[in-house]
């Protein structure tokens, strides 16, 4: 599952740095790593703006938190659990 997240986020970037090569790489790079990082920017002031998804982000992350810790992946399951905070924080909902 953090593969298809991954690549989600990627193929945007790669799709807008594909479609600007024409103009010179330097500014379809520079394009696609724009497109790249604001879409976690984009989240964010999404579950900001619409609390529930920020609580369904919340709610997938914990589970994916534990099944991580379950398997042994301690970083992983930190990764997702501060995930998971994050969304929380998106809401309100204080820690």
């Amino acid at each position: 599952m953090l593969i298809a997240l991954c690549l989600a986020g990627l193929v945007p970037g790669v799709a807008t740095a594909w479609l600007l090569r024409g103009r010179g790489w330097p500014l379809a790079v520079a394009a696609g790593l724009g497109v790249t990082l604001s879409l976690p920017l984009a989240l964010v002031l999404t579950m900001v703006l619409f609390p529930p998804l920020g609580v369904a982000v919340a709610v997938g992350s914990l589970l994916a938190a534990l099944h991580a810790y379950d398997d042994g992946r301690v970083w992983i399951g930190t990764a997702w659990a501060a995930t998971a905070c994050l969304a929380l924080t998106c809401t309100g909902v204080a820690l």
